[in-house]
């Protein structure tokens, strides 16, 4: 099972970014925020840099100039990156950012992998999920 964390959040230039970590730092850097949720999405952040790796590749392509196409989705068995996620999706929500969680067998054909995540070039049902 595969996991993924979408938003509809729109930032500031009302460009929508299904990207859960951009609507993090963008209330990050807010004035709506409480300090103490501030706090927490900054650890939350600092741990997944610690504890995850950027994927190396987000297209079929080994071309540099390639189009960034591919969607990022957590293992089931990582549970710790998991429960971070789902503080994180607290407090965006605490926030009115609204976070869809998104379960798949088969999330599409996987062009980077570790051991926590996968990196897929979505099938065409889910190229909604891509915006």
């Amino acid at each position: 099972m595969f996991i993924r964390f979408i938003t509809e959040f729109k930032n500031e230039n009302d460009e929508i970014d299904t990207g859960v970590f951009r609507a993090a730092a963008y209330l990050y850097r807010s004035e709506i925020v409480y300090d103490y949720d501030k706090k927490h999405l900054l650890e939350i952040r600092d741990w997944f840099n610690s504890n995850l790796d950027a994927p190396d590749r987000f297209s079929k392509s080994r071309r540099s100039n390639a189009a960034n196409v591919s969607l990022s989705w957590f293992k089931s068995a990582a549970t710790n990156h998991l429960k971070k996620m789902y503080e994180m999706k607290e407090i965006l929500e605490k926030y009115d950012i609204l976070i869809t969680v998104i379960k798949r067998e088969n999330p599409g054909y996987i062009i980077y992998e570790d051991d926590f995540q996968v990196s897929t070039l979505p099938h065409k049902k889910d190229k909604r999920l891509a915006k």
